[in-house]
């Protein structure tokens, strides 16, 4: 492309750098000449990168996504974007633990399962129940022996009341 052409497309054409992100990928706003949207484009940081966007998982932040579709009018500042990967940064964190703690239950739970199935196969063989004095042996843990009454049922105070429906009056939202 010859030097006079591609300043003639710049005269007409003009292209504005409204920002980057993170990675380093360039974005920019191309006015539409009869007042219409403008086109908004990335330049990736390395012509390969491109691919890596299309085919594979990589994707570009949310806040240049919605900007590049015009869901969202003005570009991410740099801060936003910085914020928005420390909350990614702490919501893995925090998925982290949670899965840590379940682990944690999980194993316990069967830690606590095991003796019950091993004192379930020493009750049943006679031979070994006689022989270990009563307070020794290992029982399986008697169920709650609390009477129905006392458990609470959510669902009976539920079904108390009468069918028919209420009068009500909407009360005005405070602010």
């Amino acid at each position: 492309m010859s030097i006079v052409r591609r300043l003639w497309q710049r005269i007409l054409k003009p292209t504005y750098f409204v920002g980057k992100d993170m990675e380093g990928n360039k974005y920019f706003e191309h006015p539409n000449a009869n007042n219409g949207r403008s086109k908004r484009t990335v330049k990736y940081r390395e012509n390969e990168d491109m691919w890596a966007y299309v085919a594979s998982g990589k994707r570009l932040p949310v806040q240049w996504s919605a900007w590049l579709t015009h869901t969202r009018p003005d570009p991410p500042s740099i801060e936003e974007l910085q914020a928005d990967l420390a909350r990614q940064q702490r919501v893995k964190l925090n998925a982290a633990i949670l899965e840590a703690k379940d682990e944690a239950e999980r194993a316990n739970m069967k830690r606590l399962e095991a003796p019950s199935h091993h004192s379930e196969t020493e009750t049943q063989s006679p031979s070994v129940s006689w022989n270990v004095p009563r307070d020794q042996r290992l029982e399986p843990p008697e169920p709650d022996q609390r009477p129905k009454a006392q458990t609470r049922d959510p669902w009976a105070e539920a079904l108390k009341g009468s069918d028919e429906p209420r009068s009500w009056t909407p009360m005005a939202r405070k602010r």
